[in-house]
């Protein structure tokens, strides 16, 4: 028995030796970090690739598209357009990437070492551009250098870092070796092997891990009490800005538009010009584009020009896409090189023939898929109004949601004048009646376009127009085709239809004064407003006179605005010059 119980004792002795030695083994285990590593590949979830590239914009892992090829980096064209810049243009029609400076044009062709510098041909070392499927791709170096955005790169797997945020970046300091893992936890492996010294970006603690992320995109966690200080670091970009010269004159911008339809009204120069003060420029509407291929019909005169500068006027010449909009598309004539080139060609041969001193563009309804097109267009002519010392203005619309695509913030760049036409509110074929500038509606075109361009080239135009309205009750209507049918239970009418007739500031008064009615000034508006019946319908007229000349000068002058403009002579009161000018000096 004794001999018996010694063996149980021996055994027992023996299970919980064991059992301890297991319970010790998986306490081990349990608190023991692991020393595994991740492979870089699994740690991104990508497979083995030498073209494709992982993108970080700003730190954070992004869609963008990129490749690298024959040891260098591209990234996609249609990231470069959305991030870092608008000057890359793509020209589909002569498969060219286009850059455009202050003075220089660039043509990168595709798929090739070829481009050229103003005409100029010449070999680069590699492909500037390239393609892949349908989509295109610029080197990075290239886009680094003409765009404010920098970049490095890293390779098993392919890594992009991108940077076009200059701020604080917040970086921690490892006091001792340890792995950066995965996860934060001794078993998640390890994706760096940090060394003491060493510093990582800073993202934020969990416990008593830290989040961090190297230079190569790789984030992980590393225990807290490896890391030491924390320290910021700016971010500083060593990119220049683009600088456009613009001729700016040193007084303010008095303009009046002369519409010009054939050579022989201009003729007429000195009788529009009849009790015209205080102007300093007159833009006749000499340039009509009248074909896909870029030509123009000109109306330029030389002896018109010698008038004007007799006067003291300088002349700019107003190009136009209204009057063949019918048998033209502006998209055409501009997205083509061959045609928005010839178009170029042609207006500066005109004014430099005729000794005008400069172009006034008057693009309008533009569609949006022509918007990129028509910005390149401006910078190409710019390029050589600038080169032959003519004054760009460019004319637009209020700014609005559906105008974007006008480009006005490259155009406060490039062009030397951005007019306003600040008229229009309610137009020929408009679904209800008002004014043709209210006051408040043409100080948030100045407000908003003052967000895009410099007050210093601004001129906001004013209409020497109004609108006579007229309500004709519906049963009345013989063509209901001639205006728009409105609905409104608040009239005596109940339907109607809306018209209006673009008349003079004298003949508006004069309507109001034969039908025997004093006008109201109504303030929100900043105008006279008068109203009459007449045949059983309904006449309204808010008036552009004086007073609402003045308003909109004060605004002008309270912007500190680069000028005014007027459309267009022969429709305005002449006594409107001396408040004009009283507001310019």
């Amino acid at each position: 028995m004794k001999k018996r119980l010694i063996q149980v004792l021996i055994f027992v002795i023996l299970i919980a030796g064991i059992v301890g030695y297991m319970a010790i083994d998986k306490m081990k285990e349990k608190y023991t970090p692991t020393t595994e590593h991740m492979d870089l590949y699994t740690y991104f979830g990508v497979e083995e690739d030498d073209e494709s590239v992982i993108v970080f914009l700003n730190n954070v892992k992004t869609e963008g598209d990129a490749m690298a090829k024959d040891g260098k980096v591209y990234i996609s064209l249609a990231m470069v357009e959305e991030y870092f810049s608008e000057n890359f243009y793509w020209d589909e029609s002569a498969k060219q990437l286009l850059y455009t400076t202050a003075t220089v044009l660039y043509k990168y062709s595709l798929d090739s070492n070829k481009y050229s510098v103003n005409g100029e041909e010449k070999l680069s070392d590699y492909p500037v551009v390239i393609s892949k499927g349908e989509n295109i791709y610029l080197s990075m170096d290239f886009v680094q250098e003409y765009a404010d955005v920098q970049y490095s790169f890293f390779e098993e797997p392919n890594r992009l870092m991108l940077v076009n945020e200059w701020t604080d970046v917040e970086y921690v300091e490892v006091n001792e070796d340890a792995g950066i893992r995965k996860l934060g936890g001794i078993k998640s492996p390890i994706v760096i092997d940090a060394k003491a010294g060493e510093q990582y970006i800073y993202l934020n603690e969990i416990d008593e891990w830290t989040c961090v992320m190297n230079e190569a995109g790789v984030k992980g966690y590393i225990e807290t009490k490896y890391t030491g200080d924390k320290t910021k670091k700016t971010l500083i970009s060593n990119y220049t800005e683009p600088v456009y010269s613009s001729i700016s004159r040193d007084y303010k911008i008095n303009l009046v538009w002369h519409q010009v339809t054939n050579k022989d009204a201009n003729a007429n120069l000195s009788k529009v010009m009849e009790g015209v003060t205080g102007a300093n420029v007159i833009s006749p509407t000499w340039f009509q584009m009248c074909d896909n291929g870029g030509n123009i019909i000109s109306f330029a005169s030389q002896d018109y020009v010698n008038k004007a500068h007799a006067m003291g006027l300088e002349v700019w010449a107003l190009v136009e896409n209204i009057t063949y909009s019918k048998s033209i598309s502006t998209y055409k004539i501009l997205s083509n090189m061959e045609s928005r080139e010839h178009l170029v060609d042609v207006l500066i041969a005109e004014v430099l023939k005729y000794d005008i001193d400069g172009i006034n563009v008057d693009i309008e309804s533009l569609s949006y898929e022509a918007g990129d097109a028509y910005l390149q267009f401006l910078r190409e002519l710019s390029i050589e109004c600038r080169n032959n010392g003519i004054v760009l203005s460019v004319d637009n619309y209020v700014p609005s949601a559906s105008t974007y695509h006008y480009h006005r913030k490259e155009q406060g760049k490039i062009a030397d004048y951005v007019i306003i036409m600040g008229y229009d509110e309610h137009y020929a074929g408009s679904p209800e009646s008002g004014s043709v500038a209210s006051l408040g509606w043409v100080e948030e075109g100045i407000v908003n376009t003052l967000k895009s361009v410099p007050a210093k080239k601004v001129i906001n135009a004013v209409p020497f127009y109004t609108r006579i309205w007229k309500q004709t009750p519906e049963s009345e209507a013989k063509d209901k085709s001639a205006g728009v049918l409105v609905e409104d239970p608040d009239s005596k009418y109940g339907r109607y239809l809306l018209t209006s007739e673009a008349v003079s500031m004298s003949y508006a008064q004069q309507q109001l004064k034969k039908n025997g009615v004093t006008p109201e000034w109504q303030e929100s508006v900043g105008q006279y407003y008068g109203e009459y019946e007449k045949d059983g319908c309904t006449y309204q007229i808010w008036l552009e006179e004086e007073e609402s000349i003045a308003k909109k000068m004060e605004l002008i002058r309270k912007y500190e605005l680069a000028g005014v403009a007027g459309w267009k002579l022969s429709l305005q009161k002449n006594s409107i010059w001396e408040v004009i000018d009283s507001y310019l000096k």
